[in-house]
C-alpha cells in the first residue's frame, strides 16, 4: 500500500506591512504586497479588516485587479490606532468581468491567502 502526496502549487502570496506615517502621531500606512506565481491573469480581490480600536479615516477599501504573467502589485490603506491592535489582510482570486483586458486568457482558479498581524503602538 503506497502513500500518496498532494502537492499544492501556490497561486498568489500577500505580505502586509506596517510602517508609521512620517511627522504624525498614531497614522500608519499599510501595504498589502501580493504576487502572481502563474503565467496567466488572475482577478484578484484585496481587502484589510481590521479589530480593537483602529480606524479607516479614508474608509476601508475593497481593490479588485488584474496580476498577470507573474506580476505584483501593491494596495495601500492608511490607518490611525491610538492603541496595539490586529489587523487581518486577505488577497483571494476571483470570478468577476471587465477587470483584466478583454483580449487576454483568464485564469479562474480558487485560491485565498489571508494574513494577519499585530499593530503595537509605541510611545
Amino acid at each position: 500500500m503506497g502513500i500518496s502526496a498532494h502537492l499544492r502549487q501556490e497561486v498568489i502570496s500577500a505580505k502586509l506591512t506596517i510602517d508609521p506615517v512620517e511627522n504624525s502621531t498614531n497614522y500608519y500606512d499599510v501595504t498589502v504586497t501580493v504576487k502572481s506565481y502563474v503565467a496567466k491573469c488572475l482577478v484578484v480581490r484585496v481587502t484589510l479588516e481590521a479589530f480593537s480600536n483602529i480606524i479607516f479615516p479614508y474608509g476601508t477599501f475593497i481593490y479588485t485587479a488584474c496580476l498577470c504573467d507573474f506580476s505584483t502589485r501593491n494596495f495601500f490603506w492608511e490607518i490611525q490606532a491610538s492603541e496595539n491592535g490586529i489587523i487581518k489582510g486577505k488577497a483571494e482570486v476571483v470570478s468577476e468581468e471587465n477587470i483584466c483586458p478583454s483580449d487576454v486568457e483568464i485564469c479562474s482558479l480558487v485560491y485565498k491567502v489571508c494574513i494577519k498581524r499585530e499593530i503595537i503602538i509605541r510611545c
